[in-house]
């Protein structure tokens, strides 16, 4: 499934919005839209709970889930 994220930058605070990310690791189709894989939309929500005190490089403010039709 892929998602929309809107979110920021930790390191300057830049905000980002409509970044796409899936929750399959598997990025062999080398599919160039996909800002980052792996998230699934738990980790998602847990992102944005937890804000910046995640492993990641940014904060996710906010995500829709993104129509395949």
């Amino acid at each position: 499934m892929k998602f929309l994220i809107n979110g920021y930058w930790k390191n300057d605070k830049t905000e980002f919005y409509d970044y796409v990310v899936t929750d399959y690791d598997d990025n062999a189709e080398d599919d160039d839209e996909i800002f980052y894989f792996g998230l699934s939309e738990s980790e998602i929500r847990e992102a944005i709970k937890h804000k910046e005190d995640t492993a990641l490089e940014f904060v996710i403010t906010g995500y829709e889930t993104l129509s395949t039709t």
